[in-house]
């Protein structure tokens, strides 16, 4: 409808895929290369995740192209098929000629008879199957056993799945973890950002005839990227339709209304949250909470405003001090309550309790104080000792240097070795650097808290036993009026929803712990 007005020769965002439209940009053309790459190497199963509409058919589609005639593809689109029909459905996919009474022992051997054949004839033959993650687990483990089939140095057999992340989710289970450890090569589809969005957006314009001046902007891409969360197909819809509303208007400016429009007017636009609708609302909660915090600390700020009047000389400075520090010590005790990454006695007391080592025992820790986070001051006053030389790692045992609100741990624990001493004081090193440099709009998880009494069970159980990746676990100290608690952060994540994601796939040795999201920007004001 729209083709003419902007001089295509047809349309651009159809969502069923079109090879001929393929945008390499999002990694997308990497991973296409290690596709074919896997594919050349014959070896093992390769596993592609990416969710709904984030292009799997399209690479799919693309690899069967980019492959030679000397490999054979069995496609299998519909994955509900049972254990006991699998070999059948491989077979049929074949062209095998099988007796309806067939055993499945004789359709193993047929196949393999097969699959021998082609690779006399220096040929491969490679399973496609998508929407894995609908596939039983039975019959994944089904098709496992058919990559056993090999020859001294080839595997008859080459398996690709394409699924959803609750493919992960599957494969992560005890019952089919033999399939897990056959798996070479693992590639993940993310969303594209508003950058590749811009540029898929103009790519597949130009791809299509449209010779005039670049119709998208980088204000409307990112503005498409916030209603579709950077997957392919919903792009491609919210862009047909503003090319449609443009169209229907008569104009060739496409703006931020066209694409509201485009929303609007989509099956997904219900599930959209205008983000400017609630921008008054947050303004509104944070005149409120200004409104109670100024009406619940007056008698702290009252008397500071009074007392200048009623006292003189030195005895006004020294008052003045005293209301001052005491109202700087209320207001920052204030703020801490309300961060979310402060350490409240309900945390501690739910997540210092419970210690699991790798025997299932559960350590008890002390509980009956109640931690509260000091947030250091501006400038700390050392000793004299300390201003006369640099701190080392041979400090006191927990003591706390605590200098432009930072809070930095060098510990000698008489109950750890001196490694562990070493270790762990390059683990908090490392952390705060990662900290320093880290994305302020990213997520962390926060994994688990230990009082310091327990410092000797946690270093083990980190070098040891800790079941996540050890690069990218994070491990800070904070001390509290009685103690020091240490926080473990696991991962860096660019939004809320991938960090949620990474929250779900935890093991459940950790998620007893009872992890939870944290704002990198607010682990900062508090832990930097």
């Amino acid at each position: 409808m729209y083709e003419a007005h902007f001089g295509l020769k047809r349309s651009p965002f159809k969502i069923t895929p079109d090879t001929s439209l393929f945008y390499d940009g999002g990694k997308r053309g990497d991973i296409l290369g290690g596709l074919v790459y896997a594919v050349h190497r014959g070896e093992g199963i390769v596993k592609v995740v990416g969710e709904v509409g984030s292009g799997k058919t399209m690479l799919c589609r693309m690899l069967q192209l980019k492959l030679p005639n000397t490999v054979e593809i069995i496609y299998i689109a519909n994955p509900s098929v049972s254990a006991q029909d699998i070999l059948f459905v491989i077979a049929h996919e074949l062209g095998l000629s099988i007796d309806k009474n067939a055993s499945k022992h004789e359709v193993m051997h047929m196949l393999q008879d097969y699959l021998l054949q082609r690779h006399m004839e220096d040929k491969q033959v490679v399973l496609f199957v998508e929407e894995a993650q609908s596939m039983p687990l039975d019959t994944l483990e089904e098709i496992r056993l058919l990559s056993n089939l090999e020859t001294d140095q080839h595997k008859l057999l080459q398996i690709i799945l394409f699924g959803q992340p609750e493919l992960d989710e599957n494969l992560a289970q005890q019952s089919i973890r033999q399939l897990r450890e056959r798996i070479t090569h693992n590639f993940n589809l993310s969303p594209l950002t508003h950058d590749e969005i811009h540029r898929y957006l103009n790519f597949r314009m130009r791809e299509v005839g449209y010779t005039g001046p670049e119709l998208v902007d980088v204000s409307l891409a990112k503005k498409v990227e916030q209603y579709s969360g950077g997957l392919l197909r919903r792009i491609n819809i919210i862009a047909d339709k503003i090319l449609l509303s443009a169209f229907a208007e008569s104009t060739h400016n496409l703006t931020s209304k066209h694409v509201v429009a485009a929303v609007n007017d989509s099956s997904f636009g219900q599930d959209v949250k205008k983000p400017t609708n609630n921008i008054w609302w947050v303004l509104l909660f944070v005149v409120i909470a200004a409104i109670i915090g100024i009406y619940a600390t007056q008698h702290l700020w009252k008397p500071v405003i009074l007392g200048v009047s009623m006292v003189t000389g030195d005895e006004k400075v020294k008052t003045e001090k005293t209301l001052t520090e005491n109202f700087s010590q209320s207001v920052e005790a204030k703020v801490e309550q309300e961060v979310p990454v402060t350490v409240t006695k309900a945390e501690a007391n739910l997540q210092t309790d419970l210690f699991e080592t790798t025997t299932g025992q559960i350590l008890q820790a002390d509980t009956q104080t109640e931690p509260e986070v000091v947030i250091a001051e501006e400038k700390t006053e050392l000793p004299d000792e300390a201003q006369q030389s640099n701190i080392s790692d041979s400090a006191p045992v927990n003591e706390v240097v605590e200098i432009k609100q930072e809070i930095v741990a060098i510990l000698v624990n008489p109950d750890l070795t001196e490694g562990d001493n070493r270790w762990l004081n390059g683990r908090l090193k490392q952390s705060r650097e990662w900290l320093s440099k880290a994305n302020r709009d990213a997520v962390s998880i926060q994994v688990m808290m230990r009082k310091a009494s327990a410092v000797e069970q946690l270093v083990a159980y980190l070098r040891n036993d800790w079941p996540l990746d050890l690069r990218q676990t994070y491990l800070y100290v904070v001390k509290t009026d009685t103690q020091s608690i240490f926080r473990v952060f696991y991962g860096e994540f660019d939004s809320l929803a991938k960090g949620k994601r990474e929250l779900e796939r935890l093991p459940e040795s950790v998620k007893v712990n009872a992890p939870y999201l944290q704002s990198v920007y607010r682990m900062r004001k508090v832990l930097l």
